[in-house]
């Protein structure tokens, strides 16, 4: 072989030696330099992670919207009133400025996450003739809300069905259901007998339901009192203003009060007609007892004929009636 092209050989040999260990050194950078931009993507991402988490912390209204609806459902588990003056004292404190805030952001909590809100209850209504003499004169100050509010769901009537929604199992769910019957029931006859029932009346109704004495495993009086205490009926007793004697007889009339009014009314007063009447053979049987419901509760068509609709869904459920009375547990039987 020449010497000449032994020596362009050992060149070329040469110069692919010195090209491997550049490539190499390439490959290395380039794989430092990957390596590098993934650990820089991974700080940017724990970076936006951070500035979400203190996006996402609640402010001081959403904190105080929480305390509120914690409030409104210890309230209504009793069954006491949920007042405005409460959730300014208990709730809000030195901040009771920010009560309209806070309280659209409790509402929009309380929809989006328990189906439920917060409800005003209507003004209690003036029976007696001085009630109403004395609202005349102070017609100029007179409120325009009550101020008292209670929870009910927002739920779909299709979800409020007692089959889905049963009584709250504390104390007892059976004392519980019968309490709400009972109500429910006193309520009824109530809107019935045209918005007002004496006491005498009351009187023959539970002695007709064998309820004079005891309802389920209480004294009636008891249940009553409570009832009043709670805002479901309202108990008035008056004088004869034609005797002025000491010993003048008193006369003792029961209305419905506005506890009942949100969470029973003409609704679900008329479920339970219907559930005591049971079906009816026909479409002109039906329609005439529908025609009497609106009648006797002054119900517009088109929430009979939405109530009747819920009534036929529920089918041949042995529970309760379904009445819109909502509560802290997510509807006490709505």
């Amino acid at each position: 072989m020449p010497a000449g092209s032994r020596r362009r050989r050992e060149v070329d040999n040469d110069a692919d030696d010195d090209q491997r260990p550049r490539q190499r050194r390439t490959r290395d950078s380039s794989a430092h330099e990957d390596a590098d931009a993934d650990e820089a993507a991974d700080a940017d991402d724990e970076d936006g992670a951070d500035v979400s988490r203190i996006d996402a912390a609640p402010t001081a209204d959403q904190q105080l919207a929480k305390k509120l609806i914690r409030y409104a459902m210890a309230c209504d588990y009793a069954r006491q009133p949920i007042r405005r003056d409460g959730i300014k004292e208990r709730v809000l404190g030195d901040q009771g400025r920010a009560f309209r805030r806070v309280f659209d952001a409790a509402q929009g909590m309380l929809r989006d996450v328990w189906g439920m809100e917060l409800r005003e209850l209507p003004m209690r209504e003036k029976h007696s003739l001085e009630e109403k003499r004395r609202a005349i004169k102070a017609q100029s100050q007179a409120k325009t809300s009550s101020g008292i509010y209670v929870l009910s769901s927002t739920l779909p009537p299709a979800y409020r069905a007692a089959a889905i929604m049963s009584p709250s199992k504390t104390p007892d769910a059976e004392a519980e259901a019968a309490y709400v019957a009972f109500y429910t029931l006193i309520t009824t006859i109530i809107l019935l007998s045209g918005g007002e029932l004496s006491d005498a009346k009351l009187r023959r109704h539970l002695h007709r339901l064998n309820a004079e004495d005891n309802v389920g495993t209480e004294p009636t009086e008891d249940v009553l009192k409570r009832m009043q205490a709670q805002g479901y009926v309202v108990k008035l007793v008056q004088r004869d203003v034609a005797t002025q004697a000491k010993d003048a007889l008193e006369n003792t009339t029961w209305y419905v009060g506005p506890r009942a009014h949100e969470e029973v009314g003409p609704d679900g007063a008329s479920g339970l007609v219907r559930r005591v009447w049971g079906p009816q053979e026909g479409d002109q049987a039906t329609d005439e007892l529908e025609r009497k419901i609106r009648a006797s509760f002054r119900i517009r068509e088109a929430a009979a004929a939405a109530a009747a609709t819920v009534a036929a869904a529920e089918g041949d459920d042995e529970a309760t009636p379904a009445v819109d009375m909502s509560g802290a547990d997510g509807g006490r039987h709505a």
